[in-house]
């Protein structure tokens, strides 16, 4: 984020002069990610550190470009999917959006040259759910300065997907913010940005990052950036794995457990499919309605929401005479041409009148999106019980 200064600014004295010209050092930068807890399938939070060092006098180059990729697996859980425009936290600051867009915080620190002074600038940074363009995600990353001088920017960055070994990354370009006369362009020193919410036990609707399976060598991360002085770089970094802990077997953990004998469950295999139309559509989700042909020949209704450029997450429930089964499911995406198609499993969780005791776990779920209309045509299959 690059925030203007001007007034009476914490000044830092330049180095001596010299007869000959000097060639400013080239801009670099470091990259450290941190995942706590960073437990495999653990919800919490993300924090990207950045440091950039180089520049004239100190003054790193502005960053006007940057990209950041993230592991194979890493989601942002959001119970409650809602979005902020750049316009609305241009207009109102972060007041102005709702509680549930809000998906991180941090801080940075900017600087400038005036002649042969150093102005700094603290920043506070706000991070947003953006609204999509088209099938992919959006972040608004909100800079406020408080010193020297107030001064605010928002700035759009894009989830596209990535290659291997990471999933998704996030694009970010940073137009040049006009500075005061005889002021440079102001640039970044450092960044801190958390997105979701730490702890052991976060509370319950709270956006998370979930943790996704740690490869071999830790979780890979990656950062690339274009410079206002035309020159670019890259860093690489990697959070290792955690280390595993040997648990003691007892020998109650041992023992062989007698359940209580339960009736005898009836396993149904499932193959169920419908052409679904939209019934209505906010943000990144889309509520659709069909007609099931298959085992159960009734009604499915399927919550279908795009978490990432890769990944949706829907509930799913099918209805007919005597009864009903519901369930959740996830799946990976992948948008081409003129749709978007999306393969994952399902699991039945609960039932109504003559399937209420209905349960099933790694069922397929896949389907298409028509990017035109956004009807579905969606598919189930696999065991269940009752």
């Amino acid at each position: 984020m690059r925030v203007n200064a001007s007034g009476a600014a914490r000044l830092v004295a330049a180095p001596e002069a010299t007869s000959a010209t000097l060639t400013p050092e080239a801009t670099t930068a470091a990259l450290t990610p941190t995942l706590a807890p960073n437990r495999p399938g653990a919800k919490g939070a993300l924090t990207l550190a950045l440091q950039y060092t180089g520049g004239e006098d100190g003054v790193p180059s502005p960053v006007h470009r940057s990209v950041l990729s993230l592991p194979a697996g890493l989601t942002l859980e959001v119970p409650s999917l809602r979005s902020c425009s750049a316009a609305r936290l241009q207009a109102f600051g972060p007041k102005g959006c709702p509680p549930q867009s809000l998906i991180g915080h941090g801080h940075a620190l900017a600087k400038a040259l005036a002649g042969s002074n150093v102005i700094e600038e603290q920043v506070a940074l706000w991070a947003f759910i953006g609204p999509p363009q088209g099938s992919n995600p959006t972040l608004e990353l909100l800079g406020e300065g408080s010193t020297p001088v107030p001064a605010s920017v928002v700035i759009t960055g894009t989830v596209v997907p990535a290659h291997a070994p990471y999933g998704e990354q996030l694009v970010i370009p940073i137009p040049p913010v006009p500075s005061l006369p005889s002021v440079s362009e102001t640039s970044l020193a450092n960044l801190t940005l958390t997105i979701g919410t730490g702890g052991p036990h976060p509370a319950r609707g709270a956006n998370t990052v979930v943790v996704p399976r740690c490869p071999a060598g830790g979780w890979p991360f990656a950062a690339a950036f274009t410079y206002a002085d035309g020159s670019s770089g890259s860093t690489v970094a990697k959070q290792p794995c955690p280390a595993k802990v040997r648990r003691r077997t007892t020998r109650a953990a041992n023992a062989r457990v007698v359940a209580p004998r339960a009736r005898n469950a009836a396993t149904v295999s499932l193959h169920e499919s419908g052409n679904l139309h939209l019934t209505s559509k906010r943000g990144f989700t889309l509520n659709e309605q069909g007609s099931a042909s298959g085992t159960f020949n009734g009604t499915i209704r399927v919550r279908l929401t795009i978490v990432s450029s890769s990944h949706v997450r829907a509930e799913v429930s099918i209805s007919r005479s005597g009864g009903s089964i519901s369930g959740q499911a996830t799946a990976s995406y992948r948008k081409s041409g003129t749709s978007a198609s999306f393969t994952g499993s399902m699991s039945v969780s609960s039932g109504s009148g003559s399937y209420s005791h209905a349960h099933g776990s790694g069922l397929s779920f896949d389907g298409t999106i028509q990017n035109s209309n956004d009807a579905i045509a969606v598919r189930l299959s696999g065991p269940i019980s009752d």
